[in-house]
């Protein structure tokens, strides 16, 4: 019996490393920052669950400096992650017409860009206007 196999290009450990695959990569990593952060705000759902001596210290938690630092370096990978997010919508979803002209790809991303800028501000000051 005579098996076909496909040819498999040979491919070095270090393909990710590569300039054409880096910022691929970058980009998937960053979504590594956006479940750990989930994780984050997981656990000080289930510290919140088991009452009020656990969310005093998650709470506590929060204060250090770690979990500031923590913080700063997520915020900067979502950050970049919602970036290159919407950089990838023009290329992913069908050409856009408007008035029988293609809508600029990069007028689609900062649009993408600026609505969830403005949503996710919009939260804050509905989350700071509730606490108060």
């Amino acid at each position: 019996m005579n098996e076909s196999r496909p040819y498999r290009r040979p491919q070095p450990g270090n393909w990710w490393a590569k300039p054409p695959y880096r910022a691929y990569t970058a980009r998937e990593l960053s979504g590594v920052a956006v479940a750990i952060y989930g994780g984050v705000l997981f656990a000080g759902l289930v510290s919140l669950a088991r009452g009020p001596e656990n969310w005093a210290g998650y709470v506590g938690f929060l204060k250090s400096p770690t979990s500031l630092a923590l913080h700063v370096l997520l915020l900067a990978a979502v950050v970049y992650h919602v970036i290159t997010w919407f950089q990838t919508l023009p290329k992913t979803m069908p050409k856009l017409i408007v008035n029988g002209e293609a809508v600029p790809a990069k007028k689609i991303t900062g649009l993408a860009t600026l609505l969830a800028g403005a949503t996710s501000l919009a939260l804050v000051l509905v989350v700071l206007g509730v606490t108060r």
